[in-house]
């Protein structure tokens, strides 16, 4: 990495600048969603000229992050300042890469597999979610975390560590929820929406999906097939299924789930492991990446093609048994 810019730095770039956007990753998550606009909040209470854009549209279920404001994706904003945030790869900006992809000015991120694509780069590759360095980068330009920025910062750590259960929870997430939940901001509300409110059209997709396991490698490994049949024949739109990753990896002696997505021409791929296997270093090998447990991948072809592709290179990274 070229640099690893201090927050204290970050801040103080931030505030120096007037017109600034703000860019989340394609198939947006809570954590790109809801740092982006811990930031937005952020700066606007500063005077500053700020938008977000996303190449997708963000899931309903952060509506209340946002509320009216729509993620623009028209490229003919005048630009001064480019952050990326959650963003580990010029690529996983999907649409807005041809535009922006070599304009980034500042990264701040939360992946170890960051690229160094950005001209400045925050990275806390040891945070559970991005939304720890953005906390501390709002706290160094001087502004509480409180209101709509405690609740976007809330929602981007709760979706990120899986309700604070993951091995990637830090001590300093936990901080930083009890100091949200002292701010007043209704914390139970905010569970309630993001891990307990699913509609029929996604339930009856997950029961589809949890039928067609598939299990190899002694059953360690579990594959989750999401086809477009699938979806059509339940209605469940692509934004429902964004949470439907961890489903395999629940399963007793699985160490290692795989969900794949498809698509037209193409699969997306998640996978989250345990701590016996490494996520990452698997979806390195096929152009992805994330976290040691929890990563993505895009391959082209059938869903039949993109499983035999991924159980034959997985099953080397499982340990002896």
């Amino acid at each position: 990495m070229k640099e690893n810019l201090s927050v204290r730095r970050a801040a103080d770039i931030l505030m120096q600048k007037d017109n600034i956007t703000l860019l989340c990753h394609r198939r947006p998550d809570g954590d790109t969603a809801g740092s982006a606009f811990a930031l937005y909040y952020a700066l606007k209470d500063l005077g500053k000229e700020v938008r977000v854009l996303c190449a997708d549209p963000l899931p309903k279920q952060y509506d209340y992050l946002y509320g009216d404001y729509s993620p623009s994706r028209v490229l003919d904003w005048p630009v001064e300042y480019v952050v990326a945030v959650d963003v580990a790869t010029a690529g996983m900006l999907g649409g807005l890469e041809e535009k922006y992809g070599s304009m980034v000015d500042l990264c701040i991120d939360h992946h170890p597999s960051n690229s160094d694509y950005a001209a400045l780069t925050c990275l806390w590759g040891e945070a559970g979610a991005c939304a720890e360095p953005v906390a501390a980068i709002i706290k160094a330009i001087g502004l509480p975390l409180s209101g709509k920025i405690a609740e976007c910062i809330y929602t981007a750590m709760a979706t990120d560590t899986g309700g604070f259960r993951f091995a990637s929870t830090t001590a300093n997430c936990l901080r930083l929820a009890a100091e949200i939940m002292e701010s007043g901001v209704d914390t139970a509300a905010i569970n309630t929406r993001i891990f307990e409110s699913e509609t029929k059209a996604k339930i009856l997709a997950e029961a589809k999906m949890m039928s067609s396991l598939q299990f190899y490698a002694n059953d360690r490994i579990a594959v989750m097939p999401v086809t477009l049949a699938m979806r059509a024949e339940t209605g469940v739109t692509g934004e429902e299924l964004e949470d439907v990753a961890g489903i395999p990896r629940k399963i007793e002696g699985v160490l290692l789930g795989i969900t794949i997505k498809e698509h037209e021409g193409e699969c997306h791929i998640s996978l989250r492991s345990k701590e016996l296997v490494n996520a990452d270093e698997i979806a390195e090998i096929f152009g992805g990446g994330g976290h040691r447990q929890a990563a993505g991948i895009t391959i082209k072809g059938t869903v039949e093609e993109a499983t035999r592709l991924l159980v034959a290179e997985a099953i080397k990274h499982l340990p002896k048994e």
